[in-house]
């Protein structure tokens, strides 16, 4: 594979280079002079659960349209993550993983800091985070905690993903891809009514599969981390009166991968040596109902939803052996059922906003098979499996609220609550066998219950400076209940505690030139106590425990600018300092997984004949993978172009990502058998056309 030999200073150089040349030749294009032809659209967000421009919400948020969606050929949701300030994602084995502001995922409790809500439908389970984007009106970020809010509690922030809904317009759009590596991908959607006015439907599929980029050394194989992923949704609306609205979401999806371009190594390497029996299947199945009713000064939703997925894998765990000491196995299926009753001021109400509800959720996960295979012949005669087949189950009730009123004309000052309690069971089982014979060497079992309740405060203060700029800061708790060790043999060690947060920002949004250019920032600083942390004391024994404390610190920045008709230009960037101030012998060590800044850069002109053309650059600081910080991955930039044609039928577009063809791992993480690390995509060409009616 080849590679070019360049440094960051030219590999900059070239995006600036390129970003003046766009800029100089739309403006050799541009014929309209009227400044309302360069204002940027008004975003419209759902965020604080009323309609309201996005730059008037004072709060951290991120917000993707359709249209940016397809401009940056965001087709999941690791890619959204990978786009926003001091957010980063990546798959391992255990499940895809997101990590914000140096809050990574609870290894035993499996849950992400980040909750994924789709139609209302939330997910923040490593299992089950995934999200299908095909015909998405937008997708909403929210940095921070949001407990006063939203149903389902988060730690670390919120995605919203929104379907489009579908109304008295019939729409449809096909849409294929081909690139390299055996890559193929075919997407459809279609919308419309039912009865006019009244019944109305969407339909959604999406299929793609790779061969992956890396070879495999075991004999007879050939490919290593090829994938494959079947996607579906329906979504159907109806509004028997004015004041009514229900609407019903589906979704199926089913993945099948080879755990990933996952090795373990300290360089990059695109080969290593793979079981052809490893994989990973995930099955997700998802249903929400959502009603609306409205009177004249107060709204009434219902949220009901139901989500199952069941997983199976298979891992050796022991790359470039081939017999190897460690096969991890798993079948494990998680449901879980929610309910949220909500009451709030509507759109009608300008001076006073307000909004209370309540939550319930039931979560049960079954642990089928969940353990490993070791190879022991060499010291006992024959090899030993492990295995841990219990269930835990989890109930959570919440009343959560929020109010803003007015200060005078200029500021405005919100206070919002979340009370939750949490209980745990774990129907804990342990078995030792023979793998010849399957008789059972050693086994236990015990029963635990646990609970854990906390109030959850926050309050914003904000500032309308004028029409074009507001600044706000915030204070609010975030929470994250403790956890059952489903693979603690011990009782008494099995529990580990809640983590908290107080997490303090200062922020600002900006309007200038006339709407043509927004520029956000956030001043953020997070004081984190008893964070989820393990450790392998032993070979296969983990044990569940916390970190004292750590800190949080840093900036984000985001800016759109449209200096000239059909030139569009987006800057995100996120600088942090997370570090332990107590945890063991690695106080003071960065956070694992938290880059020291992310930085994401794309210019876009658009002719009105129809033809486009986009650059991207995308950075990450140093980050470091292990708590010792012994094993890390350098600052890195990654560079994409695409170029194409659009017209009120069809489109077709060619694309490179990774032009300059960069190695670099783009996450890891320390798992007990040392650093497991995830290759990033070579330079990778590809073509993309589609079709609407």
């Amino acid at each position: 594979m080849h590679v070019f030999k360049r440094s960051a200073r030219i590999q900059y150089f070239n995006l600036v280079f390129f970003v003046l040349v766009l800029i100089l030749v739309s403006s050799s294009f541009a014929q309209e002079k009227s400044s309302d032809s360069f204002k940027l659209e008004t975003i419209t967000v759902t965020a604080e659960k009323q309609e309201d421009d996005v730059q008037k919400v004072p709060s951290a948020i991120t917000v993707f349209t359709e249209g940016d969606l397809e401009d940056a050929d965001i087709e999941e949701i690791g890619e959204v993550i990978k786009q926003v300030p001091n957010m980063t994602f990546g798959k391992t084995f255990l499940g895809d993983e997101a990590v914000f502001r140096g809050i990574r995922n609870s290894q035993f409790t499996n849950k992400n800091p980040v909750v994924i809500y789709i139609d209302g439908i939330p997910h923040d389970n490593v299992a089950n985070f995934d999200a299908d984007l095909n015909n998405v009106e937008r997708v909403e970020v929210l940095r921070g905690p949001q407990g006063a809010l939203y149903g389902k509690n988060s730690i670390g922030g919120i995605i919203n993903v929104i379907t489009n809904k579908p109304d008295n317009n019939f729409n449809a759009k096909c849409t294929t891809e081909f690139g390299e590596n055996d890559t193929y991908g075919a997407k459809a959607y279609v919308e419309g009514p039912i009865v006019k006015d009244t019944l109305f439907f969407g339909v959604t599929g999406s299929w793609n599969e790779t061969q992956g980029f890396m070879k495999n050394n075991y004999p007879g194989e050939d490919n290593f981390d090829g994938d494959q992923a079947i996607r579906t949704k329906a979504l159907f609306k109806w509004v028997p009166t004015d004041r009514m609205k229900v609407n019903f979401h589906a979704g199926a999806s089913r993945t099948s991968r080879n755990n990933g371009a996952l090795i373990r190594s300290d360089e990059v390497r695109y080969y290593d040596f793979r079981d052809p029996e490893d994989k990973i299947e995930t099955d997700i199945l998802n249903f929400g109902l959502n009603l609306v009713y409205e009177w004249d000064e107060i709204e009434f939703t219902s949220v009901s939803t139901f989500s199952d997925n069941e997983r199976i894998l298979r891992q050796n765990l022991n790359y470039y052996r081939s017999k190897p000491t460690w096969i991890g196995l798993g079948t494990i299926e998680n449901s879980m059922f929610t309910q949220e009753f909500r009451f709030q001021s509507n759109n009608n109400n300008k001076s006073l906003k307000w909004l209370g509800g309540i939550y319930y959720s039931k979560d049960k996960e079954d642990l089928i098979e969940s353990g490993s295979i070791m190879n022991t012949e060499a010291t006992l005669g024959f090899n030993k499996k492990i295995d841990y087949p219990g269930a835990l189950d989890e109930e959570a009730v919440s009343a959560f609220g929020q109010v803003t009123v007015p200060v005078g004309s200029r500021f405005d000052f919100t206070a919002g609550l979340r009370y939750e309690y949490i209980q745990k069971q774990l129907n804990h089982r342990y078995t030792e066998t023979r793998v010849d014979t399957g008789e059972i060497l050693k086994q236990g079992a015990y029963d635990i219950d646990e609970d854990w309740g906390a109030f959850l405060p926050k309050g914003v203060l904000s500032w309308k400076i004028n029409e074009d700029a507001m600044i706000y800061a915030s204070v609010a708790k975030g929470y994250l209940a403790g956890g059952l060790h489903a693979y603690e043999t011990d009782k008494e060690s099995a529990k580990f505690d809640e983590q908290t947060s107080i997490d303090y920002e200062i922020g600002t949004k900006t309007s200038w030139l006339d709407d043509r250019l927004f520029l956000n920032a956030t001043l953020f600083y997070m004081d984190i106590k008893d964070m989820h942390v393990y450790s392998m004391t032993e070979f296969y024994i983990f044990v569940a425990s916390n970190a004292g404390a750590a800190h949080s610190k840093g900036i984000e920045i985001e800016a759109k600018a449209r200096p000239v008709k059909g030139v569009d230009l987006t800057a995100q960037l996120g600088w942090i300092d997370a570090e332990y101030d107590d945890y063991n012998n690695y106080t003071g060590n960065r956070i694992q997984r938290t880059p020291e800044y992310t930085l994401n850069l794309a210019a876009q002109y658009r002719h009105a004949s129809g033809f486009f053309v986009r650059g991207e650059m995308q950075g990450n600081g140093k980050t470091y993978y292990d708590d010792a910080n012994t094993d890390s991955q350098k600052s890195y930039e990654i560079f994409n172009i695409k170029a194409g044609y659009e017209s009120s039928g069809w489109a077709l577009s060619v694309y490179c990502k990774n032009i300059f063809d960069k190695e670099y791992f783009s996450y890891g993480r320390s798992c007990g058998i040392g650093t497991i690390k995830e290759v990033g995509n070579p330079r990778t060409i590809g073509l993309i056309a589609s079709i609407s009616f």
